[in-house]
C-alpha cells in the first residue's frame, strides 16, 4: 500500500516487446528491483476463481508502479516478481485510488516448474538501517 510499511524489496523482471527470431517468439527484459507487499490470496479470494484455476499457485502484491500483465492474444509477456525463490508471473495490475493510500494491484501466478526462468543474477541490496528498532531491510 502506499505506507510502504509492509514492502520489502523484489526483484521484477520487466519484459520488452516480443519478436519472432527464428520463429521463435523472444523478447528482451530487465531486472529492477521495486518495494512490494506480496501476499497470498485468502480463501474468498481463492473461491472466486474459475474453478480450473484455484489449483494454481498465486499470489498479489501492493505497489507504487503498475506491472505489465500478460496477454497471450495480443503476444505479451507478463513482468515477473522473484518470490521464495520462484518466477511468478503477472496476470493482472489495477490502480485503486479510493483513498488517499493510492496504490497498484497486482496478482501473479506461479510459472511452471519446467519454464522457470533462471534466477536473477542481482542480489537484492537490503537497506542498512541505522536505527535499531528498525529491521534490516526495512527503510527506517
Amino acid at each position: 500500500m502506499g505506507i510502504g510499511l509492509f514492502k520489502k524489496p523484489r526483484i521484477v523482471r520487466k519484459y520488452g516487446e516480443q519478436t519472432i527470431v527464428d520463429g521463435y517468439a523472444s523478447a528482451s527484459y530487465e531486472d529492477c528491483v521495486l518495494r512490494l507487499d506480496i501476499q497470498q490470496l485468502s480463501s474468498d479470494e481463492l473461491r472466486a476463481l474459475p474453478e480450473g484455476e484455484r489449483t494454481v499457485k498465486r499470489v498479489k502484491s501492493y505497489g507504487g508502479g503498475k506491472l505489465t500483465a500478460a496477454d497471450d492474444a495480443k503476444g505479451i509477456r507478463g513482468d515477473m516478481v522473484f518470490y521464495r525463490d520462484q518466477w511468478y508471473e503477472c496476470v493482472s495490475s489495477f490502480l485503486f485510488e479510493n483513498t488517499f493510500l493510492k496504490y497498484y494491484r497486482s496478482e501473479f501466478v506461479l510459472v511452471p516448474h519446467k519454464k522457470q526462468p533462471e534466477p536473477p543474477l542481482m542480489p537484492i541490496t537490503p537497506v542498512v538501517a541505522s536505527d535499531p528498532s528498525v529491521e534490516e531491510g526495512e527503510e527506517p
